[in-house]
């Protein structure tokens, strides 16, 4: 049989390779398939004929009549790993469908010898022949069937019993036969000038296939349709017709074309020539030559030549537009794209390769259309390929539509094993036009390529669509806690020179103003780090320059220094500002980030510390402007400093025409103290101030301030809330608002209201 790997998810390599036997070198030849270049050559025994891969396609069986032995090749490193003695001159070689045995005939001995491959030894010889050649399993393992050149018969090996059960005479002096891949057929050829034999393996009928003769292997379509013989003596492909045994085409060669292999999805048949040292590559497709390989001495290759190869990992999913919740590629929002000025996102690891399942059972040999459709500008590049990835066999066509936003392709069904679970993978780089829009993508399966072409509904068995690529911020600024560190009006002369000591800092000259953080979105905890255009997870190094700096906003005139800190109690500076005054500090911190900080405010404590909001700010410059385009973030809220003086209020003093208004403050201490005025007037009503809005109330003394000197205008009721806010220990400190009628001498007092307190 020749169908040794699927191109599915079980196999073991990314593509298949040819592993090609020379006789005259004792050596095989392995091409890769996809580059169709000989990658290393393997030195094996003497006179290597035939080839035989296991279904895994991990090991490569090599009889070598000369040496009267089979090479083990170990396809993950390309070694021989076992030498097995069997009979004289051994040619040709088959592997069970389980990968358990080896049949190998032994034309000098005329015998056939079964190999355990678990442990590489002979565990039976199977008597009873004249000269057999080559051989080949059928399809469920059930049988061996052996061509004997020396009795003009094919044979039949039950591997239950290994013993001969059935005789197929084909009266051709045998040379090769193979196993059609369903089981139905099989195919012996002659060495000399006879005619091939089809063997019909339900009936035992044996036909004669006029227009052949002098062939030499035998290959298959997967599904079965076509017999591709080769004709070493005037050369030749001749295409014959299993449903009705005729040669329907040739396809021209050299003489002395030998072994033939079809690669496993059936596009490409790889045919040996034993004179040039030559392997012809065959588009099946147009049953043209598309490329010559050279190769060893004498390539004969006869029976299965694709087998895995070196091992790679499974193909990458990517994106899956079938997986429930949606999991999209994440790319950096900075990324400066246009419909003018593109940018290509490189996919080097897979992660931007967009899939679905099939969503569909298909019969062999059945033809469905598969579209994959993106909005919002995005182009599949000129590179991108489509794979299938099953446990089936599946031949894709050429893809219609790169360099757009939608392709569509065919997809041929070689067995019956392509099912709607398997997958269709699209692999290679795409094209952006921007990063305001996420982009989303649709994969459906049409009756015919027309309707895949046109896209919509009409012909559409299948569809699934989902989030392809999303755009995010690739940096974060979070304030993690707010501080609240209170000015002392006790802290001697001046006041509100310290802090209140008390947690988080327990000093009198340290103020923890809050928490932030930031940094990546990644280091932040908000998800996935995007990928910048090459497929690299982008950092604050590709994004900011050194100038990039964080900006507190807030009074910081009272400070001897302000800091960053990891700690709540700000007791381990990490970094200081490089400036700070009453208006900002600014750090700059260029490309690094600021994880779980606190700013820190060390007082001079010769200075009152002003009562304020502070904020905190980033203030972004682009390190590659023409590349990422960067924002500055905030200002966010930090947290406040607050003095713990008095607070007194006239919630509604008026100023009527005639009267006397005016508030009376009395300090009983023993240190006269500072006051401040705010005025508040209702929505809508402007209110005029001047004279003294702020002052001392001496020690032990009493100060009156009348209101009509503060309260000027008003464009609406001439009344507001007037504050007054004394740097002083609220004991000490008593107000009163007043309005006396200085004709009637009539006063009306009210006590100041303290808030929170009455």
């Amino acid at each position: 049989m020749f169908a040794v790997l699927l191109l599915g998810a079980s196999q073991v390599a990314a593509q298949p390779y040819a592993y090609v036997s020379n006789s005259a070198t004792s050596d095989v030849d392995v091409i890769d398939s996809v580059t169709q270049t000989v990658v290393t050559t393997i030195p094996v025994g003497s006179g290597a004929w035939g080839v035989a891969a296991s279904p895994d396609g991990t090991r490569v069986y090599v009889p070598n009549p000369g040496s009267n032995n089979v090479s083990v090749i170990d396809t993950s490193t390309n070694t021989v790993t076992a030498t097995v003695p069997v009979g004289a001159s051994p040619y040709g070689a088959t592997v069970s469908p389980d990968g358990a045995e080896l049949y190998v005939t032994n034309l000098g001995s005329g015998n056939v010898s079964v190999i355990d491959t678990s442990t590489n030894t002979v565990v039976a010889t199977v008597p009873g022949f004249a000269n057999p050649y080559f051989l080949d399993f059928t399809p469920d393992g059930s049988r061996v069937l052996v061509a004997d050149v020396g009795s003009n018969a094919v044979y039949a090996i039950d591997t239950g019993t290994r013993t001969i059960v059935q005789t197929y005479v084909t009266a051709n002096n045998p040379f090769v036969v193979q196993v059609t891949p369903d089981g139905s057929k099989a195919y012996a050829t002659s060495g000399g000038g006879s005619p091939a034999a089809s063997i019909d393996l339900g009936t035992g009928v044996v036909t004669s296939i006029a227009g052949t003769g002098s062939n030499g292997d035998v290959a298959f379509l997967p599904d079965s349709s076509i017999a591709y013989l080769t004709n070493w003596s005037v050369g030749g492909v001749l295409l014959v017709d299993t449903g009705t045994d005729t040669v329907v085409q040739t396809i021209p060669t050299a003489a002395n074309v030998i072994g033939a292999s079809m690669r496993p999805d059936g596009t490409q048949l790889y045919v040996t020539n034993r004179n040039t040292g030559e392997v012809y590559i065959i588009d099946v497709a147009t049953n043209t030559i598309v490329n010559t390989v050279a190769v060893g001495g004498s390539p004969y290759a006869m029976g299965d030549m694709f087998a895995a190869g070196a091992a790679a990992p499974p193909i990458a999913q990517g994106v899956q537009l079938d997986a429930v919740p949606g999991a999209p590629v994440i790319y950096a929002e900075e990324i400066i794209a246009s419909p003018g000025s593109p940018v290509t996102l490189l996919n080097p690891a897979g992660d931007l390769n967009l899939s679905a399942n099939l969503g569909y059972n298909f019969s062999i040999g059945e033809v469905r259309y598969a579209r994959f459709e993106c909005d919002n500008g995005l182009v599949f590049n000129a590179g991108s390929a489509a794979t299938y990835d099953g446990t089936g066999s599946a031949g894709l066509g050429a893809i219609n539509g790169l360099g757009g936003s939608a392709m569509h392709f065919s997809i041929t069904a070689n067995d019956n094993n392509v099912v709607a679970s398997d997958r269709l993978v699209i692999e290679g780089d795409r094209q952006i036009i921007g990063t305001a829009d996420d982009i989303n993508c649709r994969y459906s399966l049409y009756d015919f390529p027309s309707q895949a072409a046109a896209g919509g509904s009409n012909g559409r068995v299948y569809t699934v669509s989902g989030p392809y690529i999303r755009f995010a911020a690739s940096y974060a600024l979070e304030v993690d806690s707010q501080g609240s560190p209170i000015a002392d009006v006790e802290s001697g002369i001046p006041a509100f020179a310290e802090f209140v000591v008390e947690p988080p800092t327990n000093d009198s000259l340290l103020g923890n103003l809050g928490g932030f953080s930031y940094g990546t979105r990644l280091d932040m905890g908000l998800g996935a780090q995007p990928l910048t255009p090459a497929g690299a997870q982008i950092t604050l190094a590709d994004l900011m320059h050194p100038d990039t700096a964080l900006v507190f906003e807030g009074d910081f005139s009272s400070a001897a220094d302000v800091f960053f800190s990891p700690l709540a109690d700000c007791s381990v500076n990490i970094q200081s500002a490089d400036d700070f005054s009453q208006v900002e500090a600014v750090f700059t911190i260029g490309s690094a980030d600021a994880l779980d900080h606190q700013l820190c405010f060390l007082a001079d404590g010769a200075t009152p510390i002003a009562a304020g909001e502070y904020t905190v700010s980033l203030d972004a410059v682009p390190a590659a402007p023409a590349v990422f385009a960067v924002t500055d973030l905030g200002p966010f809220d930090l947290g406040a400093i607050t003095r713990n003086g008095t607070e007194l209020q006239a919630p509604l003093a008026q100023v009527p025409g005639g009267w006397i208004s005016r508030i009376v403050l009395t300090n009983s201490g023993p240190v006269g103290r500072a006051f401040r005025i705010e005025v508040f007037g209702e929505t809508g009503n402007v209110i005029s101030t001047s004279g003294p809005m702020s002052g001392v109330i001496e020690a032990e003394a009493t100060r009156v301030i009348d209101l009509d000197g503060v309260l000027t205008g008003f464009t609406g009721a001439p009344r507001a809330t007037v504050k007054l806010t004394v740097a002083a220990p609220s004991q000490q400190i008593q107000g009163l608002y007043q309005i006396v009628n200085p004709d009637s001498g009539s006063i009306s007092n009210h006590v100041m209201v303290r808030p929170g307190t009455n």
